[in-house]
């Protein structure tokens, strides 16, 4: 009975804590004092706290990623904006429309989207709030076909300043953690753990071991098979937009 190991190294930090977890419960289904492993589970199911530390730096450094792509969003919009009323204030049949959203634009600044996260945020909440207080230029923009760039920039703003104060509490609420360490010392724990496996088997009965053996290994050759799958991505540089590996039901 072979024990098919994972190399945990080769996750990503947003897999690591699931993959350890589930590994983790797996170990904690089975009676290990009779499997001589209670040691190497203590040891690391003991990471644990240290686990969910890394989730959260995570999740703070996706609403990072997150943050500059609305960011991008709202500057682009508003950007269309001014470009559009500006390029149009002496086109015939348009140049009224485009006159209205100018003069908004020269009172809220053209200027908003190099400000800084908080200033261009409160900025644009009160230009999306301008312009729909008056419904001549929420007109004027349907007559520009800026409609829809208006809505999208509303929308983006709205999000940014929701991930902005989510990632400024999960800051204020933890430390910065150092993965790298975390992962480390966690790594060692389960390569011991492999070891203790194949050696109390080898030394009490396969037989004994052979449910929790089956159930590892399906964890980790799912894993395997994933990784291989994201190396020969990676090969054909088609890892541009790619997803954490989830793990399906019943692994």
């Amino acid at each position: 009975m072979e024990l098919i190991r994972l190399h945990f190294t080769e996750l990503w930090n947003s897999e690591y804590p699931l993959v350890v977890n589930r590994l983790i419960d797996i170990l904690g289904s089975h009676e290990l004092a009779d499997l001589h492993l209670q040691g190497s589970f203590d040891r690391l199911a003991a990471f644990r706290p240290q686990l969910a530390k890394i989730e959260v730096q995570e999740r703070a450094d996706r609403n990072s990623a997150l943050l500059s792509e609305c960011d991008q969003q709202r500057d682009n919009g508003y950007s269309t904006i001014c470009n559009v009323a500006k390029a149009f204030k002496n086109v015939p049949g348009q140049s009224d429309d485009a006159e209205k959203l100018y003069k908004l634009i020269q009172k809220h600044g053209s200027d908003i989207p190099t400000a800084n996260y908080t200033a261009e945020t409160e900025r644009l909440f009160d230009f999306v709030a301008d312009v729909e207080r008056q419904p001549e230029l929420l007109a004027a923009l349907k007559t520009l076909s800026l409609h829809t760039v208006f809505e999208q920039l509303k929308t983006a703003n709205t999000e940014f300043d929701k991930l902005f104060m989510q990632r400024n509490k999960e800051q204020a609420e933890s430390e910065k953690t150092d993965v790298r360490a975390i992962r480390t010392a966690c790594d060692r724990s389960i390569i011991a753990l492999w070891n203790a496996i194949e050696f109390c088997s080898a030394e009490y009965g396969e037989e004994l071991y052979k449910p929790l053996v089956n159930a590892i290994n399906q964890l980790n050759a799912y894993y395997k098979q994933q990784l291989a799958a994201r190396a020969t991505r990676r090969k054909n540089k088609d890892v541009n937009t790619e997803d954490p590996i989830t793990l399906p039901e019943g692994v």
